[in-house]
């Protein structure tokens, strides 16, 4: 899972807009939905702190001795 935040024009104002998702194609269709015509300024694609998280309980567990 994916955190993508962009900043948009929606032909009035621009909105800072975030959103997790798991491909690109799943933000961009959250895009079009909310937006309509729209033009992105900036975009960027981060791991979830959700994604982060079970990152850092898997390692953990691994250090773990059983």
């Amino acid at each position: 899972m994916f955190t993508f935040s962009a900043v948009i024009y929606d032909g009035n104002k621009q909105n800072l807009v975030t959103f997790d998702a798991k491909t690109e194609s799943d933000f961009v269709a959250f895009l079009e939905a909310r937006f309509g015509c729209y033009v992105c300024l900036w975009s960027n694609k981060e791991l979830s702190e959700t994604t982060l998280k079970m990152i850092a309980i898997s390692n953990e567990q691994r250090k773990t001795p059983n």
